[in-house]
């Protein structure tokens, strides 16, 4: 899912801020209050002691002392999740290349300026990286063309992916027949299914506290309730504090894939979501995506009005994500927020002042919403990791050390809770956020010369992707390793917004809240391996997610109603022609395959 690529973001704001109940992915992206994914934890590279690879604590065999500067394995990583093209900087790259030997060569698709091309081109000349991170499909699509390497021999002598072992054998265990293990999902969890362990829902209505109750904290009842409150506030407030344009809704184009993404994650709000040509309903039922009964309809139309109030950004349709995130989001310019990590992100530049006057936002209830929330990846997140094919003697046993190390609480630690010592320290059996945290990863103050100094942020590991969910428990700490969910953070004093919010709504779990009052209902989170598509149906697929994007986005901006019914009119007849009824009869079979595992959860 498109959003992942603000996870990197999301989650270093998490950690510098330590809110409790913010959370952020879903589906595959989870995290919430915690570090980022640029960052790590634990010790020092030349002290990093936890458990790691199947070989001993040092990393997969490393020699004592860490590895020489001249026997470091330049490896490349193919990560269709990755932000960045290039050699791994910093101090992870530090603690890799000691660890175990390696240098990541990072190859991101989706900033390389032609993804459809380097992975034709990579998968044409018969090695698409060493360590290898696709989609499902894809992944699938590779292991056929003879491009991923079996590891059923080896992959459990790895004491830490061992762990795993129910969650691995049961997504190989859907290919071929059975019996090989070629790839490590993503995200696994240790928790359940059908648990959702996060204190806020993964997308809802999140609005600013203080402008919320400037108007009386009304009870929204739907979404033309919704708008009046919105069209109030920026009436209020048309600018932020340093007087630059601020408007209730600010949209961006480039997480675009079937339709847009802005509306595919606020059909959630109405208990469907949306896979390529289908919805499906948190009720287990299936949908076309352009049913006018649908949620992605509900909610153009939703959007479609808040433009013809005036209420959306007109930055929206040149924009992208960095730039609503950067300029909009952080400093106050938008009123309107639907992915529970944007409330952390929206907090950054506020002062302690702003805090204790119950500055920044919250999740607001919507009375006819019916929430369609996604459990704990316990079964991965939807890509797989795996080796190339190629890869063998050294450099395999180097990076199955290194894949271990992901899997185990020292690894996890890196990822998500930041460097022992700079971040945060062990007490008692518990993590415990440093004094300076914040500063480190505001670049405030540069690291220590064992770990290579410079910004914490800017050498932090640029995978973007990780083995072990956010939300899993750390054996060290028997806590989840997100940070807003360690007993540490969770003693220290709320933010009055939160404070408010909890006296309004009688608890300060909004999970609970949600699902209590009907507003929710969790569907089982399962991680199937679906049918790819033939070269036909890919063609179609391409050119019907293309032509629902551009229409909506043509109508979101539609003159009037007259023109937005023509425009929607017009795009069905349009994918109707190009073969919409075959991909949506492809697409039912191949998802129903979905529905009938969550029914058997």
């Amino acid at each position: 899912m498109k959003w992942k690529k603000a996870v990197a973001l999301g989650l270093a704001a998490m950690m510098t801020l330590g809110v409790v109940g913010c959370g952020d992915k879903e589906t595959g992206a989870q995290g919430s209050e915690q570090s980022s994914a640029q960052q790590s934890s634990e010790s020092t590279p030349e002290n990093s002691g936890a458990e790691s690879s199947g070989e001993d604590a040092s990393g997969g065999g490393a020699p004592e002392g860490g590895y020489a500067a001249d026997d470091v394995i330049e490896i490349e990583v193919y990560d269709v999740a990755a932000n960045y093209h290039g050699i791994q900087s910093g101090w992870f790259a530090k603690l890799v290349a000691e660890k175990f030997g390696l240098k990541l060569s990072i190859l991101a698709p989706q900033v390389s300026g032609d993804p459809a091309g380097l992975y034709q081109t990579r998968c044409s000349d018969g090695h698409l990286g060493d360590i290898v991170l696709l989609d499902n499909a894809d992944f699938i699509e590779c292991i056929d063309a003879g491009l991923i390497k079996d590891i059923t021999d080896s992959v459990y002598s790895y004491e830490n992916l061992a762990v795993f072992k129910t969650q691995i054998d049961t997504w190989n265990g859907m290919i071929g027949d059975g019996s090989k293990i070629y790839g490590i999902p993503t995200e696994m969890s240790n928790t359940s299914p059908e648990t959702y362990s996060e204190n806020i829902p993964f997308t809802s209505v999140c609005l600013p506290w203080d402008y919320y109750k400037e108007l009386g904290s009304p009870e929204i009842k739907n979404l033309d309730e919704l708008l009046d409150v919105l069209e109030q506030m920026q009436e209020k407030h048309p600018t932020n504090k340093d007087g630059d344009p601020a408007y209730a809704i600010s949209l961006w184009k480039d997480w675009d894939g079937f339709g847009m993404e802005n509306i595919l994650q606020t059909c959630k709000w109405y208990g469907q979501e949306g896979r390529d040509s289908v919805l499906l309903g948190n009720d287990n039922t299936i949908m076309s995506i352009i049913d006018e009964n649908g949620a992605y309809y509900k909610m153009l139309n939703f959007f479609f009005e808040a433009n013809q109030r005036g209420l959306i950004d007109p930055d929206s349709s040149i924009q992208d994500w960095t730039k609503t995130d950067t300029e909009k989001l952080r400093t106050y310019r938008k009123y309107l927020l639907w992915y529970n990590w944007e409330m952390s992100l929206a907090s950054i530049n506020l002062t302690e002042e702003d805090r204790a006057n119950g500055v920044g936002f919250v999740t607001v209830p919507v009375s006819d919403m019916n929430i369609y929330q996604v459990a704990d990846s316990y079964y991965g997140s939807g890509r797989v990791w795996g080796i190339g094919s190629k890869v063998e003697g050294e450099t395999e046993k180097r990076v199955m050390a290194f894949l271990d190390w992901l899997a185990s609480a020292e690894g996890s630690s890196y990822m998500w809770c930041g460097i022992e010592g700079i971040n945060y320290v062990l007490e008692d059996g518990r993590y415990v956020q440093t004094e300076d945290s914040s500063k480190y990863m505001n670049g405030d103050i540069e690291l220590p010369a064992e770990w290579g100094g410079g910004k914490q942020g800017d050498g932090g590991q640029k995978l973007n992707q990780y083995i072990v969910a956010a939300m899993a428990i750390n054996p060290i700490t028997n806590e989840p390793y997100s940070l807003g969910y360690w007993s540490s953070q969770q003693e220290k004093p709320k933010d009055q917004r939160w404070v408010e919010w909890a006296e309004k709504y009688g608890t300060d779990k909004q999970t609970e809240y949600y699902a209590d009052k009907g507003l929710m209902k969790v569907v089982a989170n399962v991680n199937v391996v679906l049918e790819s598509d033939s070269t036909d149906m890919a063609l179609i697929r391409s050119q019907c997610a293309q032509e629902l994007k551009d229409a909506s986005w043509r109508m979101i901006m539609a003159k009037d109603r007259a023109e937005f019914d023509q425009m929607w009119s017009t795009m069905k007849d349009t994918m109707n022609g190009i073969g919409f009824q075959e991909l949506y009869d492809f697409d039912c079979q191949k998802y129903q395959k979905v529905i009938d595992v969550r029914k058997g959860n």
